[in-house]
């Protein structure tokens, strides 16, 4: 079985139409082995010619290792990515995969876990809905689209066992509604997980509702970056383990600054959402661009996402 975090080769085994402008993909393995292990949560890249390395949520069961499924909406407006997918990936297709990797973990000792997703944010919230059923835990989800039709895994949904445990709403149409996010957040009783993932706003919301709740049991994540990546440059990047100091000019990344001299650092989204170049910081104060750490991991600055994040000083020494 291929390590974590390594490329492997994978088919297409399926592509399911699922809401308005989203395609569910099923990935096996050639030789019908076990792929990784991975946890609720987390996320794939996928490599494929012509299109930038962008990651998806898996939205399985964890404990379903003969496959890996992602879901992916179609965003005429992003980088390509999903157009590209869209058009270009189809049954029996190999891609290459690296991951799996989790930045939005589940904390399986929770009392109760609430689940909230809007449009293709569901997937990762999916698979901690199944996770959470498997080792008989409480949880409820709430998940918000604009429309039925454009809302993905309503049928798997409707005839889960704990049916009545999801509840959805559509913000287009007559009967237009949205996720009420303070009031199913006043309903903490001081044990309560909540968990979203979602388009900006939802996420900026969520924020606000939970922000009396304690840090460790809020849990987000974004699939487009919050935050304009840090290209003023000016400083300086010194990296310990090499010994080498690189300059970062105006309208350079640290990421591109590293690259441009033939350092390695694995990198995916180039957004600070992935968190593939996470990198230990050993001196200096960076400019936090990412949309991963907390707001007191930021504080602490003891990492860093070098995609996007820069520097508040003249001076970065990096554990590279």
């Amino acid at each position: 079985m291929p390590a974590l975090n390594e490329s492997l080769e994978v088919y297409v085994k399926s592509v399911t139409h699922e809401a308005k402008g989203i395609l569910a993909y099923e990935l096996r393995s050639r030789n019908d082995e076990d792929l990784p292990p991975f946890t609720a949560g987390a996320h794939i890249d996928l490599r494929m010619e012509a299109a930038p390395v962008r990651s998806y949520s898996l939205l399985n069961s964890p404990s379903d290792r003969s496959r890996y499924v992602i879901a992916i909406s179609l965003n005429e407006k992003g980088r390509g990515g999903s157009i590209h997918i869209h058009k270009n990936l189809h049954c029996g297709d190999s891609l290459i995969i690296t991951g799996p990797r989790n930045n939005f973990p589940l904390a399986e000792d929770a009392k109760h876990s609430v689940l909230i997703a809007g449009g293709i944010g569901i997937t990762p919230i999916w698979s901690m809905a199944q996770r959470l059923t498997e080792i008989d835990a409480h949880w409820e989800l709430h998940y918000g689209a604009r429309s039925r039709d454009c809302a993905a895994l309503l049928e798997v949904m409707e005839n889960h066992p704990y049916s009545r445990a999801i509840h959805t709403c559509y913000s287009e149409g007559e009967q237009a509604e949205f996720l009420d996010l303070k009031a199913i957040v006043a309903r903490d009783d001081g044990h309560m997980h909540f968990y979203c993932c979602g388009p900006a706003v939802m996420l900026e919301a969520f924020k606000e509702a939970t922000r009396e709740v304690p840090a460790e049991r809020v849990h987000f994540e974004s699939f487009s970056a919050e935050h304009e990546a840090s290209l003023e440059g000016g400083f300086v990047v010194e990296l310990a383990r090499s010994g080498k100091s690189i300059e970062v000019t105006p309208g350079q990344s640290i990421l591109d600054a590293l690259l441009g001299q033939g350092i390695e650092v694995m990198n995916s989204c180039r957004e600070g959402i992935c968190g593939a170049c996470e990198v230990r910081v050993l001196e200096g104060t960076p400019d936090h661009r990412d949309s991963i750490l907390s707001d007191s991991e930021k504080q602490a600055g003891k990492t860093m996402f070098v995609c996007c994040s820069g520097s508040q000083g003249n001076r970065l020494v990096l554990d590279l």
